[in-house]
């Protein structure tokens, strides 16, 4: 008699908070379905992907003209507004067509903290596979960058699961480096890469703590929204917005040694204002530049702020 088969199932491996697996990356796409079944503006939200775009390019319906800028297509000059204007421009037109998710992920050793459910680098994870997913629902290619002190992932389009999973598996390793010099930042050098190589007309998401951001930030995101659709998400830890309570910390940064007194008013003031200064000037550069921009904080419901994500239109929006 031949006895029964009894396969134990493979035992799912709990997160830990302090990096991803793939598994766990795997399991978001529930999170993503839920996400599109949710959204009311499905059809003119920033993930859609066989709709009407918000992107402006060539294609069937003139939308406006506007100045000619290098590498615009000199067979899209409007010659009657350039004969009047006496300065070139070119014609935009609206059009339908698949746009790839790109999302952008700069793993700076500030990002491997955390001090309420996960490590912001895990948040970040996250974060990008639920985009990632909810792409690949619409039909999208999805891509990505992902730098770290150790490695950079360049991952070129690809179409529906293969994409998702090329991007996770790439995700999942960022989370497991170590962090270093925490005032070293892959902001500029993840942006300028995201330049030269990132094709006009992709939806990018990029996702940072925009920690010790440089000047050149907004120069920088200017030229990357010129010819894409840019949404930034600043990944925050609860630490970042209130100092803890009154008390003497000791404090490290794996080398040297400090003891931090939250006890003062003006200390735990001062501690306060160096984020808030610093999160109001990503504000500003945002609106600015009319680029959305999501505000993640660790330890809440990032289904609330994706979803309202999912309605911002081209011309900018904060949440």
């Amino acid at each position: 008699m031949r006895l029964p088969n009894f396969r134990k199932k493979p035992r799912a491996q709990v997160a830990n908070g302090i990096t991803c697996s793939t598994s766990e990356l795997l399991e978001l796409r529930h999170k993503a379905h839920s996400l599109i079944g949710s959204s009311s503006h499905k059809a003119y939200s920033i993930m859609a992907g066989s709709t009407l775009s918000k992107f402006r390019g060539r294609g069937m319906d003139y939308a406006e003209s506007r100045i000619y800028t290098p590498g615009d297509d000199i067979r899209s000059i409007d010659w009657r507004v350039t004969a009047r204007t006496g300065k070139p421009y070119t014609k935009l037109y609206m059009e339908e067509r698949d746009h790839p998710i790109i999302t952008l992920v700069n793993f700076s050793p500030s990002l491997y903290f955390g001090t309420k459910e996960a490590f912001k680098s895990v948040i970040a994870a996250r974060l990008a596979a639920t985009i990632a997913w909810t792409a690949a629902l619409n039909n999208d290619r999805i891509g990505g960058i992902i730098f770290t002190a150790e490695e950079k992932f360049d991952l070129r389009p690809k179409s529906g699961r293969k994409g998702v999973l090329s991007l996770i598996h790439a995700l999942a390793q960022a989370t497991t480096h170590n962090a270093t010099d925490l005032s070293e930042s892959f902001l500029e050098p993840i942006l300028h890469h995201a330049i030269r190589t990132i094709r006009p007309g992709s939806r990018i998401f990029l996702i940072s703590d925009f920690y010790n951001f440089d000047p050149q930030l907004e120069q920088n995101l200017s030229r990357l929204r010129r010819h894409n659709d840019l949404i930034l998400c600043q990944i925050i830890d609860p630490l970042e917005l209130e100092a803890p309570a009154p008390g003497v910390y000791n404090i490290s940064n794996g080398e040297e040694h400090a003891r931090f007194n939250t006890k003062s008013d003006s200390q735990r003031r001062a501690y306060t204002s160096i984020f808030e200064q610093q999160r109001q000037k990503l504000e500003q550069i945002s609106g600015n530049l009319k680029i959305p921009y999501l505000k993640i904080v660790s330890g809440e419901d990032m289904s609330g702020t994706m979803r309202r994500g999912l309605s911002l239109k081209r011309n900018g929006g904060r949440t």
